[in-house]
């Protein structure tokens, strides 16, 4: 008998006589679910057509159109394509009315190493039978035969008999192209088959590979008590994929479901009992966790929350993307050009779908992001800087300048003639949006944060040496010229009346200024961040965080990074060591 303080594990030698045969047999003591729940950031979540209820059974039968799904790197890339993926075909497809979350995403099983030794096993048997038809009973018997195998070693594997399949607990609705492997790592330090804690979690006693900013209360430095203290609970990882053209309220609320009704009953059908999660969330998903925990009285029902690249602020990247379409990060590489054009390559596009959907729209800098994040530089070098006092009145509705970060003539892409009646119905629909949906949000989660929040955000250590992915827009900078035209306004619109050219989607603005034509271009980023969100608004206040952390890591690739993954996972220890369950 092996006593591994949580279990006692009871070993027999055996001789099998069949498959049926318990070979080991272990007693363990109950340990209490504590549920790690994922949550993305925006684009991170797969989404398909809104499906009726009532006639869909199951995946199996679901056949609901993708429109966002990221399971590989080809499985987006029809958005990049000029029909599929221009400004009327975004505007169709990615409304938040028209879409849900799609739970059809790949997801590799936890018994798929087992699965994939008997595939290769049968697949043998029947290449060894050669292409004779009087084999092909015996072949269509192995085939049966592997697929029952193959159930009995998912239905018999640890993990999914104590806590569902992973399918169940949510991966398939997650990107795994962004998302896949990291979860699948993070499942296997935190539970071993054995009942054992994993090497990996022991090595935690070992300082830490990273330094923590100064203020940090926690050290995350861990002793041996810390992590043996772990065996008193199980940490399964559920992931929960959301439709980020919604406001982000509506996300929490899905959150709030999860956690408090869903999650237990789950685990009260496995007989056992769960009360509390911890949350690990991912750029976006950090706001759609601050809704909850501060907004809908999710506190006490979150252990903690670990935030990875939050914009805590906004990001000016959601304006400039807006106005000039998805930066090029990095080289001119044929993988960053296809990115940039499935993301949005300009206005038109990215207004198209970002004007109706109020999640993109609450990544726009909040008040708290701070005052002066716009530079619009005069021809005679004389700079102006917005917002002075309110970003909502001074950019987001300034319908009638040029600098708005919503152009009216490009909300409705099939409003093709410009017609006023339309487009004033449009810039409506949009001002709803940010009056009832975006400021408020903002407001509701303004400087407030779960006591036990833990973040890492991207940063270069040589602000004077940044590489080319990681420059961030900290401030937009439009740089005016003077330019030779004789070209007239455009009367044709209800934005800006001196505009010259409302077919300039890029980082080029031209406007006609009394007898003088001027010429505004949208300057490179060049501040410091991880690409898309900056240390202006990464950079959460010590303040309100127990551990913070900062690494040169890209935006997307955040949780790609072993020093964030080990950030992650001394962040977990030092969560659950507070908590006291009777031995």
């Amino acid at each position: 008998m092996t006593n591994n303080n949580q279990q006692a594990t009871y070993l027999y030698n055996t001789v099998p006589t069949s498959e049926n045969t318990i070979q080991g047999l272990y007693l363990e003591k109950e340990r209490l679910i504590v549920p790690i729940i994922f949550i993305p950031g925006v684009m991170g979540s797969n989404l398909k057509e809104k499906t009726d209820k009532k006639k869909v059974k199951s995946i199996e039968t679901n056949n609901s159109k993708p429109v966002w799904r990221l399971d590989d790197e080809t499985s987006v890339i029809g958005w990049s394509l000029p029909y599929y993926g221009d400004a009327k075909a975004r505007k169709l497809e990615l409304d938040p009315e028209k879409t849900e979350v799609d739970d059809r995403g790949t997801v590799v099983d936890a018994a798929a190493e087992e699965v994939a030794r008997i595939k290769n096993e049968y697949n043998l048997k029947i290449q060894l039978l050669g292409n004779d038809k009087s084999q092909r009973n015996e072949k269509r018997r192995l085939n049966r035969e592997q697929k029952k195998k193959i159930q009995k070693a998912i239905n018999s594997n640890l993990e999914n008999r104590l806590f569902g399949s992973r399918q169940a607990r949510g991966w398939g609705t997650v990107g795994y192209i962004s998302y896949g492997e990291f979860l699948e790592l993070l499942q296997k330090i935190l539970f071993e088959p054995n009942g054992h804690l994993s090497t990996i979690l022991n090595d935690l006693t070992k300082p830490p590979s990273f330094s923590l900013d100064e203020g940090s209360k926690s050290s995350l430095e861990l002793d041996e008590k810390q992590i043996q203290h772990c065996e008193k609970f199980y940490f399964p990882i559920h992931a929960m994929g959301y439709n980020w053209l919604q406001s982000n309220e509506d996300s929490a609320m899905a959150l709030k479901k999860l956690v408090e009704v869903t999650l237990p009953k789950y685990y009260k059908k496995r007989g056992k009992t769960c009360d509390k999660v911890i949350l690990v969330t991912h750029s976006m998903g950090g706001l759609v966790a601050r809704y909850y925990t501060e907004a809908l009285n999710g506190r006490n029902k979150v252990y903690g929350v670990i935030n990875g690249v939050q914009p805590a602020t906004g990001a000016v990247a959601a304006y400039t993307r807006m106005k000039r379409g998805t930066e090029v990060n990095g080289d001119n590489s044929i993988s960053n050009l296809i990115t940039v054009n499935v993301l949005g390559k300009d206005a038109a596009e990215m207004t198209a779908v970002c004007a109706q959907a109020p999640g993109p729209l609450q990544l726009l800098p909040s008040p708290e992001y701070g005052m002066g994040w716009l530079t619009i530089t005069d021809p005679n070098g004389k700079p102006e800087s917005y917002p002075k006092t309110d970003p909502y009145a001074e950019i987001y509705l300034a319908k009638d300048k040029w600098w708005c970060v919503c152009e009216p003539h490009l909300i409705n892409p099939f409003n093709t003639d410009h017609n006023s009646q339309q487009m004033q119905k449009d810039w409506k629909s949009y001002k709803n949006i940010i009056n009832r949906k975006v400021n408020p949000f903002n407001s509701a989660i303004a400087n407030k944060y779960h006591p036990n929040t833990y973040a890492f955000f991207g940063l270069e250590k040589d602000a004077n040496n940044i590489k080319t992915e990681s420059l961030t827009y900290q401030i937009a900078h439009w740089q005016g010229s003077v330019m030779v035209s004789k070209k007239k306004a455009s009367a044709n619109h209800i934005g800006d009346k001196n505009r010259l050219n409302l077919k300039e989607l890029v980082e080029i603005r031209t406007l006609q200024n009394g007898d003088i034509n001027e010429k505004y271009t949208l300057l490179p980023a060049d501040g410091n961040g991880d690409g898309t969100v900056s240390q202006r608004s990464g950079e959460i206040s010590i303040d309100y965080l127990k551990a913070r952390m900062r690494l040169p890591v890209g935006h997307e690739p955040a949780y790609k990074s072993e020093i964030s993954q080990e950030f992650t996972l001394r962040a977990i220890v030092d969560i659950m060591y507070k908590v006291k369950i009777n031995d």
